[in-house]
């Protein structure tokens, strides 16, 4: 699967295609290799900060109910080489 994100597959439906592995593989396969450090992970912001309204590039006021503690995740495609 590192190798298919080595020759460019930037997502996981392009890994699917590439590998022939099923999507639930490359799921379990891709959180594998972020917690083993193969592949690095960013937490993407959205909605208003924990600090409440005001912060997240949206009007003020725009209806929000509750700041966003936790969003999705980005799982940048980033092949990390082992150290030596």
């Amino acid at each position: 699967m590192l190798e298919a994100v080595e020759a460019g597959a930037g997502d996981r439906e392009r890994i699917v295609a590439s590998t022939g592995l099923t999507r639930d593989v490359v799921d379990a396969s891709l959180e594998h290799l972020v917690r083993i450090g193969r592949l690095s992970s960013e937490s993407l912001s959205l909605g208003c900060p924990p600090s409440g309204c005001g912060g997240c590039g949206a009007p003020t006021g725009h209806g929000c109910a509750a700041p966003v503690s936790s969003g999705p995740t980005l799982v940048a495609l980033t092949v990390r080489r082992p150290s030596a």
